[in-house]
């Protein structure tokens, strides 16, 4: 996630959602080599039981400012906090500076199943969504509950990360709608189609407005801009996913690259969203396989 104030934005998250921080790395000088995208100078790691939300602060000094992204997409929209209940991190984040998105001034009961719907956004206008549980199936007060990609064209993105994961979605729905999910997303009339990857330690969320329509994305978004800029997936054999891949098409930014993430491999998704394969360095132990795992 790009971001402006790397010191703001991690007390922003820290002091809210409860969550750990690993070092800063300060005025980064590593080269990123071929991987086709600039390395930050500053970053940290905030730390979730399940997952890791890796902040970077750009050199925005020559750079025009980042729109908005709406709720409607497109691009990576979201990513999703979920908390018991009583731990009420919607208004903690609203105590810290955050600005609603969704209708109201609490957390909306979407379903009827004990489950509180949010939108909201930080403090350089990069929305996120809270869930709040009555019964929480994780141990804890927090949860790193899902990435959210907000698609034109949803079977496009579908088959895309179906090839990518060797697995076909979990679920899928192709009509959500109703008052309710126009309190959450902030639209009249919102009409919605969508489908979910269990991927281990959390979910791939994708939707597609069909009321507002989610426009074709105009062009890649830079690395730098305001926003969540990549999205990585941790492999065990990062060469022969690379290889596999690209035996069915997938068009890669560089061959393996070794960054500061470990080994690594980036390419963009039919929406032109970056995304990355990494297999971690033992030694940086930024590993899913240290975290817990989704068993519900």
């Amino acid at each position: 996630m790009s971001v402006s104030d790397l010191q703001a934005s991690i007390e922003f998250y820290t002091e809210a959602l409860g969550i750990s921080l690993q070092a800063v790395t300060e005025k980064m000088q590593h080269d990123n080599g071929n991987l086709g995208f600039s390395a930050p100078s500053n970053s940290a790691v905030l730390v979730f039981p399940n997952g890791y939300l890796k902040l970077s602060e750009y050199d925005r000094s020559d750079l025009p400012p980042s729109a908005v992204l709406p709720v409607k997409g497109p691009g990576i929209t979201h990513v999703c906090y979920q908390s018991p209940t009583s731990e009420d991190i919607y208004q903690r984040l609203m105590d810290g500076g955050a600005t609603p998105v969704s209708r109201g001034q609490q957390p909306v009961h979407l379903l009827g199943q004990g489950v509180y719907y949010a939108y909201a956004r930080d403090h350089d206008g990069i929305m996120y969504e809270t869930e709040h549980l009555d019964h929480a199936p994780f141990e804890g007060p927090i949860w790193f509950s899902h990435v959210a990609l907000v698609s034109p064209d949803l079977d496009r993105l579908v088959e895309f990360y179906s090839l990518l994961f060797d697995a076909e979605p979990n679920r899928r729905t192709n009509r959500a709608s109703g008052p309710r999910f126009d309190e959450v997303a902030g639209y009249d009339d919102v009409m919605i189609r969508a489908a979910w990857f269990d991927i281990g330690n959390m979910i791939l969320e994708m939707w597609q407005f069909v009321n507002p329509v989610t426009p074709e994305p105009e062009k890649p978004p830079s690395i730098e801009d305001l926003g969540y800029n990549k999205v990585a997936f941790e492999v065990s054999d990062l060469h022969k996913e690379y290889e596999r891949l690209s035996a069915l098409g997938v068009a890669f930014l560089s061959s393996p690259t070794m960054s500061v993430d470990g080994w690594e491999v980036c390419f963009r998704d039919p929406d032109g969203n970056l995304i990355s394969l990494i297999q971690p360095q033992t030694e940086a132990g930024l590993s899913v396989s240290h975290l817990k795992q989704k068993t519900w």
